[in-house]
């Protein structure tokens, strides 16, 4: 590191309603539970040309999740959040702020405009160039920009609208893990955590991930990129970043001022948290250079975090890329299950639902990340000959790489401190500064990302952190280790067996031991003197690297960015299309021949912005 100076019965205690995230409310820690939400009936859903809000003329998909909430969040709205308190009133009833023009189902003949949410494939139209399989990030980057170059959408996804005001409140993202909104992903035991399963958030709701994480919008170190294939690396997708984006700092160089994504600097707002300045101040005493824009030219140092945010809401990928859609259409249909995708001779042509297929004219493409799109493609006979037939399954390509090669950042939570007095409660997503730290390539790309969150936030299974308290985050941002996302069985409607396989190569864990120690030492620092009154985990008898080796064991978790189960050159080509299939193309973070060095959403983006050129090319 760079110095400037038992299966069954695990699965069943996973799947009880247990602590998901914890949050200071005041004084009251508030536990949120994973618990499984009914269908509601199915409607058609109009967006008005104007409004902030997603109108539902009808009922919709589920209820809003319950909390186990104690005491009162106290605290208010204060003048300083950004116009918070217009824009997060709105929310209190409301859903997605998707604030474009659609018609109902059956409207009058005509250019539709916006957005049309169906619920039944009775209601699309009689054809389309391209459906799209998931409106996560990359789907909604697609869809936005073929429909404004002309082209009939079809947009499909598993998951509907939602109604929870959490959605749009970036305090309350650790709501939604674990929420309706989520598929609920487990992995596989994990030997290098001692047997621990770990959670797999993945957004189940238009929007995707973009709709339930933690908000931050980085893009990480050139070098990540320029470890890519020709045409990949970091000078092909700058203009594509930038194309994505309005920056609260403004256009320039490096950053976008036009884009339908907002994405807000902390260093431009004044009401940043009092202990992240102090994190920020620590990590410059130990001779790390502050960067004024951490996404930007400088991507190393300390720097305030920056995160998808427009006028105090949550600003995600459903909201920026279909809300801003404006004399054209795209149809979107939700609550819908892709079983499969329909091949004919060695093409594509559309997609298996449960009663029917959906054809395509043109391609079909496929954005479901890097869990489910690995998944569909070996359900339809594509991937792993050997696997494909263990399950029954005709094998139309054999591509061995669908499903390895998977990469996650590993995250160790944390390294906690009980605090003097009362931590103020952040603004923004409890994590207002991030410290990237060089590793010893010559590149000086970061190998750790430590992150201060001004909430009590450690895992189950380090032991309780009652309020007051802070935790500095350590996150390993180039892993060694690989793992793998496998069929389980030949049913469709199975969850894929998904193994991170984290910190099977040692180096990972001696690079873990690194940053905690790091993240110590800032924690130790003068700047954290008025807030820290001990040391809570690992604790000071945590001496040894062998005794943080025994922390990190059983305090790593995942940072929730799995890539690489469809790498460019292995399943993929360059242009993104599926080897040995024609007419369909994988477009997410499972075509990443490499993680970023950072959060992986606005790669995600970007990666869709470029393929969508390269559809509308080819």
């Amino acid at each position: 590191m760079f110095r400037p100076s038992k299966w069954a019965a695990k699965i069943a205690d996973l799947r009880r309603p247990v602590t998901a995230a914890s949050e200071q409310f005041g004084k009251i820690v508030v536990m949120f539970r994973n618990h499984f939400v009914p269908r509601g009936k199915k409607s058609v859903k109009r967006l008005v040309q104007g409004s902030e809000l997603y109108k539902p003329t009808g009922s919709r998909r589920g209820r809003p999740m319950s909390s186990m909430i104690s005491g009162d969040r106290g605290g208010g709205v204060t003048s300083r959040q950004l116009n918070r308190r217009d824009a997060l009133a709105a929310t209190v009833g409301g859903g997605l702020a998707l604030s474009s023009l659609a018609r109902s189902a059956g409207a009058g003949a005509g250019p539709a405009s916006g957005v049309r949410v169906l619920h039944s494939p009775e209601q699309l139209a009689s054809s389309y160039d391209h459906i799209i399989v998931g409106a996560g990030s990359s789907g909604c980057a697609m869809a936005h920009r073929l429909a404004v170059a002309g082209r009939r959408v079809l947009l499909v996804e598993a998951g509907g609208e939602t109604k929870l005001a959490a959605v749009r409140d970036p305090q309350e993202w650790p709501k939604l893990q674990g929420s309706e909104l989520d598929w609920r992903y487990l992995t596989t035991p994990q030997p290098g955590l001692g047997g621990r399963i770990i959670r797999c958030p993945r957004g189940r709701v238009v929007g995707g991930s973009s709709t339930i994480n933690a908000l931050a919008y980085q893009r990480g170190h050139p070098a990540a990129y320029d470890r890519w294939p020709a045409g990949w690396r970091a000078a092909d997708l700058l203009p594509y970043f930038k194309r994505a984006e309005t920056f609260s700092g403004g256009a320039s160089a490096w950053r976008g001022g036009s884009g339908p994504l907002h994405v807000l600097s902390l260093a431009d707002v004044g009401d940043r948290n009092p202990v992240a300045s102090a994190f920020v101040t620590a990590s410059q005493d130990l001779g790390y250079p502050m960067s004024s824009d951490i996404g930007g030219e400088v991507t190393t140092g300390v720097g305030w975090n920056q995160l998808s945010i427009k006028d105090g809401a949550r600003h995600d990928a459903a909201t920026a890329y279909l809300g801003s859609l404006e004399d054209v259409s795209v149809d979107l249909l939700v609550d819908t299950d892709v079983l499969g995708l329909a091949i004919e001779g060695g093409r594509c042509i559309g997609v298996r639902l449960a009663e029917r297929i959906l054809r395509a004219a043109s391609e079909v493409l496929r954005c479901a990340g890097a869990i489910d799109s690995p998944r569909l493609l070996m359900l339809s006979g594509i991937g792993p000959a050997d696997q494909l037939r263990s399950f029954g399954i005709p094998v139309v390509v054999d591509l061995p790489d669908v499903g390895r090669h998977l990469e996650d950042h590993p995250l160790v939570a944390g390294v906690a401190y009980a605090a003097r007095r009362e931590v103020p409660r952040s603004h923004y997503n409890h994590a207002d500064a991030v410290l990237y730290v060089p590793g010893t390539d010559p590149d000086d790309s970061p190998e750790h990302l430590v992150m201060c969150l001004s909430l009590p936030f450690v895992l189950p299974s380090v032991g309780p952190l009652p309020p007051p308290a802070y935790v500095l985050v350590s996150c390993l941002m180039r892993p060694r280790s690989r793992g793998s996302v496998k069929l389980a069985s030949g049913n469709p409607r199975a969850p894929a067996l998904i193994d991170p396989n984290y910190l099977s190569e040692p180096a990972d864990m001696d690079l873990l031991v690194e940053g905690v120690s790091l993240a110590r030492e800032i924690g130790a620092g003068a700047a954290f003197a008025d807030w820290r009154a001990r040391e809570v985990y690992p604790g000071t008898e945590a001496k040894t690297a062998g005794e943080i080796r025994k922390f990190i064991l059983h305090a790593t978790d995942s940072f929730h960015h799995p890539v690489g189960t469809c790498r460019i050159g292995a399943v993929v080509d360059e242009a993104l299309r599926v080897k040995g299939v024609a007419g369909l193309r994988v477009i997410d973070a499972s075509v990443f021949p490499g993680i970023p060095q950072a959060m992986t959403n606005a790669a995600a983006i970007a990666v869709a912005e470029k393929a969508s050129d390269l559809v509308l090319a080819g």
